[in-house]
This record gives structure tokens, C-alpha cells and sequence, in this order.
């Protein structure tokens, strides 16, 4: 599963580790939202070679994921990446940093706000995670436009949770 995965932070992730939970917040936007610390930051790419990888690895090989003609026939401008495959890759991160605090994820709850659109180019995507209370971690994921600047959220704030790790 790395290959459909990729590697955590193409461009390396800012680890904030287990020692640092200062009161900080970082992201887009701050939405508001007093948290405990800052976990991890970075930018991964989605390419229609990745959606396509993860399509045949998960078994989901509806045509509007990999086929641009498909998904341009169902009113879309480009395939639309698994939203799952969004959700994999924020538990990487958090299973990452699981792993390094002595946890494991136990949980994860969130919801869809809008299609990741892979075309020719890649994808950029921005993600945040941040220890919002004693066993629960806020991810978030945000597409970065094709201007370089707007941010916009693709899925509701994933909910996290943890618990230490048995043994």
C-alpha cells in the first residue's frame, strides 16, 4: 500500500512530535478552535496515476475516478479521487505519530465537502493534524487551488481518536 499511499510529505512533512504540544495553530485557517498542539503539516499530490493505483488496489475502479472522458460525461471536469484514499493518507500521518507516542488509532469520523479533481497536473493537497484533546487528533485536508494561494477544504475536519497502545 505505500506505492497507492505515497510517501508522507513529498515536499517532508513539519513533524511536530509527542515532546511538542505548545498552543500554536497552523493551517489555513485557524478555525476558531483553541487546540492543544500542533502535530504535523505538509503537502502531498494526488496524481491520476495514484487515484488509478488505488482504484486497483482497493477494488473501486468506478470510470469517473480514472477515466477523464467518464467523468467529463457525468458533468465533472476531471476524475474525482476516492474519498477514502484522502482518509488513508491522513491516517498515515496519524499512525505515524501514533506509533512514535506509544498509541494507535482507534477511530476516525468525518465527512465529504467537496470532489479532489485530479487533471494533468498534480493535485496539491495541505494537511494538519493537531491534538485537539486528550485522545482525539482535528485533521484536516485542503486542496490548494490552481492560483497557488486559496485553500479550500475538502473534507469536514477528520476526528481522530486514540488510545496507548496495548502491552
Amino acid at each position: 500500500m505505500s506505492d497507492v499511499l505515497g510517501r508522507p510529505g513529498l515536499h517532508g512533512p513539519e513533524w511536530h512530535g509527542p515532546e511538542r504540544h505548545g498552543p500554536e495553530r497552523h493551517g489555513p485557517e485557524s478555525h476558531g478552535t483553541e487546540l492543544l498542539g500542533h502535530l504535523w503539516d505538509a503537502e502531498e499530490y494526488l496524481t491520476l496515476d495514484r487515484v488509478r493505483r488505488y482504484a486497483e488496489a482497493s477494488g473501486d475502479s468506478n470510470a469517473i475516478h480514472i477515466d477523464p472522458a467518464a467523468a467529463r460525461a457525468v458533468g465533472l471536469a476531471a476524475p474525482v479521487a476516492h474519498g477514502l484514499l484522502l482518509v488513508a493518507i491522513i491516517l498515515a500521518y496519524a499512525q505515524r505519530w501514533a506509533g512514535s507516542s506509544g498509541a494507535v488509532i482507534t477511530g476516525c469520523d468525518t465527512r465529504f465537502v467537496r470532489p479532489v479533481l485530479v487533471g494533468e497536473e498534480p493535485t496539491v493537497l495541505h494537511l494538519t493534524g493537531t491534538l485537539a484533546s486528550e485522545g482525539h487528533i482535528t485533521a484536516t485536508v485542503w486542496v490548494l487551488d490552481a492560483d497557488g494561494v486559496t485553500h479550500r477544504p475538502v473534507i469536514r475536519p477528520i476526528r481522530l481518536s486514540y488510545a496507548p497502545a496495548p502491552g
